[in-house]
């Protein structure tokens, strides 16, 4: 019998990597080992319970990369673009921290590379919409598709369904789905998609995005070099409003169509969420690198999930709807107070 193949999950504590761990976890085919900076912290604590072998290792630090990758068979890689220095543009763009372990992992000989990216909103608006993380991103991923791997495959997430329930993402978009605005309501006071059908590209990263690199690395060499996207269904902001209420038997969401700019918490993140509106505007809604969301978009990550999910050992395969999403975790989010409405 073969030797487990390792993958080292770079930020494997958090969303995008901490799916992507749980995944690979049911397979017998891969040893997982997770990264971490701090080893005592909570989320790293927890990852322990659950039966993952984490490793200190800064992805600012080469060594500590080294160390980590040596003997590795593939690497996914998730940098935090919501890190303070990096959203306040303080020390190195976070695009230094992938080249980083970019080289590090070509250092070790590791033949797969998987990276988690964003539109190419620069390229595709000829320059007229540039957002900090999607460029930083880019940057990275242009980097690594050069770096010599055998397979280098980003796989991207769409709209997250995860950041209904995200104090951060709720304040930006108005509320949705956990703080009531000023009327009782939980508002998504968002830009309009800007195409004929509102459709939104919407992943779950818990419930699919691990699938789809869990997938990838099945079968990496038939990936080389390209973009997946990730996406689990295609809804418009009306739909996810409208699923809300017909769940809690409530009228407590909305939708409230912004036509002017949006106001975050912070600056950074203010410029952030106006530079995705100009960038949807400009691609009337194509998302994904100008694709149309309808159901081809879809497609591949129908086929990335029944790979995955034959590879789990598990039952029947299908992504996670909104509907089922909200439904998994409105029981205990809702709060009391709005059951009035």
């Amino acid at each position: 019998m073969a030797s487990p193949k390792k993958i080292v999950v770079i930020g494997g504590t958090g969303m995008f990597g901490g799916s992507v761990a749980h995944s690979l976890k049911d397979n017998s085919e891969f040893e997982v080992v997770l990264t971490t900076r701090d080893p005592n912290s909570p989320k790293a604590c927890k990852r322990r319970e659950e039966g993952f072998v984490l490793v200190k290792a800064d992805s600012w630090n080469a060594a500590e990369l080294d160390l980590v990758m040596a003997g590795a068979y593939g690497v996914f890689l998730n940098t935090d673009s919501d890190d303070l220095n990096f959203k306040n543009e303080i020390g190195l763009p976070e695009s230094a921290m992938g080249k980083i372990v970019i080289d590090a992992a070509i250092c070790q000989s590791v033949k797969y590379f998987v990276f988690s990216g964003l539109p190419q909103s620069k390229r595709i608006t000829n320059g007229e919409v540039s957002i900090l993380s999607f460029e930083n991103k880019n940057a990275m991923a242009n980097y690594g598709r050069k770096a010599g791997f055998e397979a280098f495959v980003e796989v991207n997430c769409g709209w997250a369904m995860d950041i209904f329930f995200m104090e951060t993402y709720a304040n930006a978009f108005g509320g949705f789905a956990t703080i009531p605005d000023s009327e009782g309501f939980l508002s998504l006071k968002i830009f309009p998609m800007s195409n004929d059908s509102g459709l939104i590209p919407w992943t779950s990263v818990r419930d699919n995005y691990g699938d789809a690199v869990h997938a990838v690395f099945l079968e990496p060499s038939k990936c080389a070099n390209r973009i997946i996207w990730a996406i689990s269904e295609a809804a418009t902001f009306q739909d996810v409003a409208d699923t809300y209420n017909r769940l809690t038997g409530t009228q407590v969401a909305r939708f409230v169509p912004q036509t002017e700019p949006l106001k975050a918490s912070t600056p950074s993140k203010t410029k952030e969420v106006n530079g995705l509106r100009n960038y949807c505007h400009y691609t009337q809604g194509k998302y994904c690198n100008n694709q149309v969301t309808d159901d081809r978009l879809l497609e591949k990550m129908r086929e990335l999930k029944t790979l995955a999910t034959k590879a789990r050992g598990k039952g029947h395969a299908s992504t996670r709807s909104v509907e089922g999403f909200l439904r998994d975790n409105i029981t205990v989010k809702l709060q009391p107070s709005l059951s009035k409405f």
